[in-house]
């Protein structure tokens, strides 16, 4: 006889305690949410943001500003574009500065705001929330038909709305693979490589199919889990927020102790609507949590249950810690903020200063590999490289001024080449042999090379060290 499945009692309903993840069952299996779909203002403004990211995250490829895209990371050819400015690979120290500044922001709307970045703005919140799950409930239905459906047998209807929602999902995720891989690969040269064989692109393939499997992976079935488990700054949000922090929380002093709609007590009704809607699985009515991202799905359920029973609103609402206990409201201007905005604005200026004085062209010497110098016919000879990397969007002309030492009349230069052009980004290297007698050496001494723009008459010079025996 099969053996049939039973709708758990009411007193074995698992719910969500302060202590465990709910997301993991008692014996290690994964506990699957289905969050309820909510309704309210803070969801309106959360899909209109959603909307925005996503516009941005797939439009800004095509945007060409100067002949370039917006926003292109050309790994081959070690160049970045940035809204009409060019970096080279010399350029990458910037990096530090300018994730070291968008770091201490975010350092900053944290203790202010809580997890806000993860409630509005954090990619696996935009496309989880703003278009999977959406696609799910339409597909699947409301949170009770699906775990209904999943918890029944393998009908034609479970079957094929499983199946319709998985190939939506698999398209999505190729789809957004290729936007991905568009910040990366030219749009148009994109389109080319999807429409001829795979083997004639095959890097570009590869990480489109890599980054397929994890888009699919992460919004089908990992889910929440990525919140929780691997990303990291969860786990920040404890150090960063303090007692003043504008975060997500219930109002114990007002829905304590929990009663029904007709009876005396708090407002809190424990219909656990805040419960269902919760993406992460948390009962926010235990205090803040690290799983809590600050979606505000509680916000908008909680008020909507509010409005249907006549009491006013905010019993799950933004507010400080402070403010939840009746406190004096809380202060935005805290020391730990100002701190924080100190250090981001500080990397940010950094990185704005040195964009702004960025050089055009960069020049290095590089001696030769092995011995540093040689002994040729009664002559020592010293050999340099001289490196020239063109980072303009246009052709450049470059001259190579050779040192001048009014006390060394007999030091020579053989160079195959004093003047040179390089295409756009494009870099060169020019060896420069120097030949001095070896009577006239006693010590090593410096000399200068000069390389100077043709266009623009820019100059830089780079020193070097004439050695010997």
């Amino acid at each position: 006889m099969s053996e049939t499945r039973t709708r758990p009692k009411r007193a074995e309903v698992r719910l969500p305690d302060i202590d465990t993840v709910y997301t993991i069952n008692p014996d290690g299996s994964r506990n699957f949410l289905h969050p309820a779909d909510v309704k309210g203002r803070f969801q309106v403004r959360k899909n209109l943001v959603f909307a925005v990211l996503i516009a941005i995250y797939i439009v800004l490829p095509w945007i060409k500003i100067g002949g370039h895209p917006a926003v292109q990371l050309d790994i081959p050819g070690r160049n970045a574009f940035l809204f009409g400015l060019t970096f080279t690979n010399q350029d990458f120290y910037l990096m530090f500065f300018v994730l070291s500044g968008i770091g201490f922001t975010l350092f900053v709307i944290t203790s202010l705001w809580g997890r806000i970045w993860c409630g509005y703005a954090c990619p696996q919140t935009v496309f989880l929330e703003g278009v999977y799950r959406k696609i799910e409930r339409r597909i699947e239905g409301p949170r009770a038909k699906r775990i209904r459906r999943n918890l029944g047998p393998a009908t034609f209807d479970k079957i094929w709305r499983k199946t319709l929602k998985h190939g939506i999902f698999l398209g999505l995720s190729v789809l957004l693979a290729h936007a991905f891989v568009a910040y990366f690969i030219p749009v148009h040269e994109l389109g080319h490589a999807v429409f001829r064989n795979p083997a004639a692109h095959k890097t570009a393939f590869l990480w489109t199919m890599a980054w397929t499997a994890i888009l699919y992976f992460d919004y089908s079935w990992f889910r929440e889990q990525t919140c929780l488990i691997i990303c990291p700054y969860g786990r920040l949000q404890s150090a960063l927020i303090d007692r003043d922090s504008i975060i997500i929380g219930y109002d114990g002093n007002r829905g304590e102790p929990r009663s029904k709609v007709n009876d005396d007590g708090g407002d809190c009704i424990d219909c656990k609507r805040c419960v269902q809607v919760c993406p992460t699985g948390i009962d926010i009515r235990n205090g803040l949590q690290l799983e809590c991202v600050g979606c505000a799905n509680c916000v908008d359920a909680c008020d909507e249950i509010m409005g249907k029973i006549h009491r006013p609103p905010g019993l799950i609402r933004y507010d400080s810690l402070n403010g939840f206990e009746g406190k004096p409201r809380a202060r935005l201007l805290r020391p730990r903020v100002f701190v924080y905005a100190f250090l981001g604005l500080l990397g940010l200026t950094v990185a704005t200063g040195s964009v702004v004085l960025r050089k055009p062209f960069e020049v290095k010497a590089l001696r030769a590999r092995g011995l540093p110098y040689t002994l040729e016919e009664g002559r020592v000879r010293d050999l340099y490289t001289i490196h020239i990397q063109n980072k303009q969007r246009e052709a450049r002309t470059y001259r190579i001024e050779l040192p001048q030492d009014p006390a060394r009349p007999f030091l020579k230069f053989i160079a195959p080449q004093t003047r040179l052009t390089l295409d756009a980004l494009a870099d060169a290297e020019v060896p420069i042999f120097a030949y001095l007698a070896r009577e006239q050496y006693e010590a090593p001494f410096p000399l200068t090379f000069t390389v100077v723009d043709s266009a623009s008459g820019h100059r830089r010079s780079v020193k070097v060290r004439f050695r010997g025996p």
